[in-house]
């Protein structure tokens, strides 16, 4: 019997609720997945977000990359990169917290959060979490619905000054924000939530697969487009 004890994220999440032996091949069997090409589009977003990184640090002034409505976004993030030389922006920071939801360092880590690019307001009590999204949103609104709200609670939990949080994620290939807003009360009512379905993969002893036509189209284990050490996958 193998159980799981290292950190969730909410992308880990999302992979063992979608089919638990993903999760177990990837993040305790540690079985690497197969090289990707350029254009596979987990690479591409890794480049869009690296650059825009930069970006906002202000560690190069070329704007230009591969996100097709980027042009839509070149106010926001050059607002972003001056709050940043104020430190009044944070971009691409990990938010570590324990099992008491306390924030914490590496070791001891249970949830690991990455936040793209955080806006911060002391004075006003207002914290802007940002998440950037390239591809389609089409039939992830519920998901991406979900992030907001974990990131709504880490940013409450994280920032005691905060009183308003202001959750966003940025399309970048479709030219649009999705944006929720709730008190750091109406925030932290997502801490239970999250925390019973992080605990079901800390008890899971048998991590079952889901195979299905969906969770087994690009499955970097399955036997069609992948490595093929899954061996139900469809």
């Amino acid at each position: 019997m193998t159980l799981f004890t290292g950190n969730w994220s909410f992308s880990s999440l999302m992979m063992y609720e979608g089919c638990a032996l993903r999760f177990k091949l990837a993040k305790i069997d540690k079985i690497p997945e197969p090289p990707r090409p350029p254009d596979n589009p987990m690479e591409r977003g890794n480049r869009i977000h690296h650059h825009l990184e930069a970006y906002v640090k202000g560690e190069t002034d070329d704007f230009t990359n591969e996100a097709r409505k980027l042009d839509v976004f070149r106010p926001l993030f050059d607002h972003a990169r001056v709050l940043y030389s104020a430190k009044m922006a944070t971009a691409e920071q990990n938010w570590l917290f324990d099992k008491d939801w306390e924030v914490c360092e590496r070791d001891g880590v249970w949830l690991w959060a990455k936040l793209d690019l955080n806006v911060i307001d002391e004075h006003n009590g207002i914290s802007i979490p940002i998440d950037y999204k390239s591809g389609k949103s089409q039939f992830k609104q519920f998901e991406h619905a979900q992030q907001l709200q974990l990131y709504s609670a880490a940013a409450a939990l994280r920032q005691p000054w905060v009183e308003t949080i202001h959750a966003e994620l940025w399309y970048l290939d479709e030219g649009w924000v999705n944006a929720v807003e709730y008190t750091t009360e109406e925030a932290l009512k997502f801490v239970g939530v999250f925390e019973r379905r992080a605990d079901r993969i800390y008890a899971d002893k048998f991590f079952r697969p889901n195979a299905n036509v969906r969770t087994c189209h690009w499955c970097p284990y399955g036997s069609r487009n992948g490595n093929g050490h899954c061996p139900v996958s469809v």
